[in-house]
C-alpha cells in the first residue's frame, strides 16, 4: 500500500503539471490575464489535492466520511466569519469572467472614477484623480453601475463647463462668441502645446441652454493607460478657457 500511496501522489503532481500547462495554453489562446490563470491553478490544485488525498485514505482503509466533514465544517465556519470575504471572492470571480473592464480602462464604478491598476478576487484596484489607489470591494463592483469611458483604445473622457446666468444677461458674451472667440481658440492652443502627447484633438459641444446657464461638454481623449496625464491636463484645459473668458470680457469692457 506504501508504493500504491506513493504512485497516487507522483500521479497526482503529474497530472498538476499537466493541468498547469493545459490553463496556461487556454489563458493564452484566450487572452485571458495573469490573475486569472493563477485563480484557476490554484482551484485545480485543490481539487487535485482533495481527490488524492480521499483516495489514500480510502487505501488504507480509513473513512474518508472524516475528511469529507471536515472540509465541509471548516469552509462553513471559514464562511460565516467570512461573508465579505467569499462574496468578493465569488464577485471577482464573475468579474474576471465576464470582463466588463480590464486593466488600464478608465472607468466609473459608482461614485469611484479612475484607472483601473489591478483586479484581484478581493478588490478593483482605481488610480483616482487625488493620485492615490482606491480599492473597491467586488461585491461594491457588481451593485454599481460601471461606465467604461474608453473609445478605440484611448481614454474617452467628457466634462462639463457652465456659464451661469449672469454672463448671458448682461450681454457682454453671445453664443457665437463663446465658440468662436473663447472655447475654440482656448482648444487650438491646448491641443497645439499637447498634441505630441494626445491621440486626437478635444471636442466641444453644447450641452444645455436655459435660462440660468448655458453648459457646454469638452470631450478630451487621452492615451490607455495615461490616466495621470488626464489628471494633470484637464485642469489645464480649463484654466485655459477661463482665461480666455476673462481676456475677451477685459476686452469687451475696455471697448464700451
Amino acid at each position: 500500500m506504501i508504493t500504491v500511496s506513493f504512485v497516487v501522489i507522483v500521479v497526482v503532481f503529474i497530472a498538476e503539471g499537466i493541468v498547469k500547462k493545459a490553463i496556461r495554453r487556454f489563458t493564452s489562446r484566450t487572452g485571458l490575464e495573469k490573475h486569472i490563470e493563477n485563480m484557476l491553478r490554484l482551484l485545480s490544485r485543490i481539487i487535485l489535492y482533495s481527490v488524492g488525498i480521499a483516495f489514500i485514505l480510502g487505501l488504507w482503509g480509513l473513512p474518508t466520511e472524516w475528511f469529507v466533514s471536515v472540509s465541509a465544517l471548516s469552509g462553513a465556519a471559514i464562511g460565516f466569519a467570512s461573508t465579505q470575504t467569499v462574496g468578493n471572492f465569488l464577485a471577482g470571480l464573475y468579474i474576471m469572467v465576464s470582463r466588463p473592464f480590464v486593466v488600464n480602462d478608465y472607468v466609473r464604478i459608482g461614485e469611484t472614477e479612475g484607472e483601473v491598476r489591478e483586479i484581484t478576487l478581493n478588490y478593483v484596484k482605481i488610480y483616482a484623480s487625488t493620485y492615490t489607489i482606491i480599492e473597491v470591494p467586488n461585491t461594491v463592483v457588481l451593485n454599481s453601475t460601471i461606465h467604461r469611458l474608453m473609445g478605440d483604445g484611448m481614454i474617452d473622457y467628457s466634462f462639463p463647463i457652465s456659464f451661469p446666468e449672469k454672463i448671458w444677461a448682461s450681454a457682454w458674451v453671445s453664443s457665437t462668441d463663446l465658440f468662436e472667440k473663447i472655447l475654440e481658440p482656448a482648444v487650438e492652443e491646448f491641443w497645439d502645446e499637447n498634441k505630441e502627447s494626445l491621440p486626437r484633438k478635444p471636442e466641444l459641444s453644447v450641452s444645455s441652454i436655459g435660462r440660468m446657464e448655458r453648459v457646454v461638454t469638452v470631450r478630451t481623449f487621452f492615451p490607455k493607460g495615461k490616466a495621470k496625464l488626464l489628471y494633470d491636463l484637464q485642469p489645464e484645459l480649463q484654466r485655459m478657457i477661463l482665461d480666455r473668458l476673462d481676456e475677451f470680457r477685459t476686452k469687451r469692457d475696455s471697448n464700451t
